[in-house]
């Protein structure tokens, strides 16, 4: 079933899983299980480079508190944007994390994360 005809429910399961082995990745810079659910197209040597780059100069993202709090999840024509509040071990404040997830080829893919 595409990701935008499943229920919040069934998303947000998802999305937190995803998001959960997201965190690991990026907290013990592995890039496997960073991109774990990422789309095939977005698994690039540019993309790594840049997410390296991110784990070397900032200490936001490779010190993410696991068990980020959902905030609710915002239908896009083909894709859903979830959204969680984020928080750092390392970095004060609270920060807005962003999960583009997509159905590619009847498996629910990353096309996008950030952290604001």
């Amino acid at each position: 079933m595409d990701i935008v005809q499943r229920s919040d429910e069934d998303i947000r399961v998802l999305a937190e899983a995803i998001w959960d082995d997201m965190i690991k990745g990026s907290n013990s810079k592995d890039w496997a299980l960073f991109a774990k659910h990422m789309a095939a197209e977005s698994v690039t040597d540019q993309a790594r480079a840049m997410v390296e780059h991110q784990w070397q100069y900032s200490k936001l993202f490779t010190s993410l508190i696991e068990q980020p709090e959902y905030m609710g999840i915002l239908r896009q024509t083909d894709h859903v944007l979830v959204l969680f509040k984020q928080l750092s071990s390392k970095a004060e404040g609270e920060y807005l994390a962003m999960l583009y997830l997509k159905t590619i080829d009847d498996e629910v893919k990353v096309v996008g994360s950030w952290i604001r």
